[in-house]
């Protein structure tokens, strides 16, 4: 039962809206609840091996020691990665999200996006400077802003939200 395997060995506990997902000690992870408390889809993947976990508003994307990443849930809010799998079988260092959308920040630099297109999961716009270079992702609920080594910004997902940044381009190129 899910109560006895959370008696002991648990270090953290994640959530999305309607679910929780504990990762325990051994690197295993435990879920309940809806949409994303089934991981029944992959739980051999998720019995060993995991040691960071990150969720949109329904789905959850965990990172594994080897840099994979495994994701589950609701599939239009960032747990069907299928689009990008090769691109996430390894070098993952960290994933940043947002209420729809998953980016995953490489060791190389480069950033690897999926989730509902508009609010960031699609990145194609940007993808050039997305490629190599990023530090640090942050997000609003429906956009991504990646801070590149070089000091500029890129943005992209909803463009009312922040995902448009043309009209401060300038001041977005360097120094920030």
């Amino acid at each position: 039962s899910i109560s006895s395997s959370l008696s002991s060995g648990v270090s953290q506990i994640f959530s999305t809206k309607d679910a929780f997902a504990a990762l325990k000690d051994d690197g295993s992870v435990i879920t309940w609840g809806a949409n994303g408390g089934d991981s029944s889809s992959v739980s051999s993947s998720l019995s060993s091996g995991v040691s960071q976990i990150f969720s949109t508003d329904y789905a959850f994307a965990a990172v594994k020691d080897d840099g994979s990443v495994i994701t589950w849930g609701n599939s239009t809010y960032g747990a069907d990665s299928s689009s990008v799998s090769s691109s996430l079988s390894s070098g993952v260092s960290q994933i940043f999200s947002n209420t729809y959308a998953f980016a995953a920040l490489k060791d190389d630099g480069s950033v690897v996006t999926w989730g509902y297109s508009n609010p960031g999961g699609d990145s194609s716009s940007v993808s050039s400077s997305l490629s190599s270079g990023v530090s640090k992702i942050f997000s609003t609920g429906d956009a991504f802003a990646a801070l590149k080594d070089d000091g500029s910004v890129v943005t992209w997902g909803l463009a009312t939200h922040g995902g448009d940044s043309i009209s401060v381009a300038s001041e977005l190129s360097n120094g920030v």
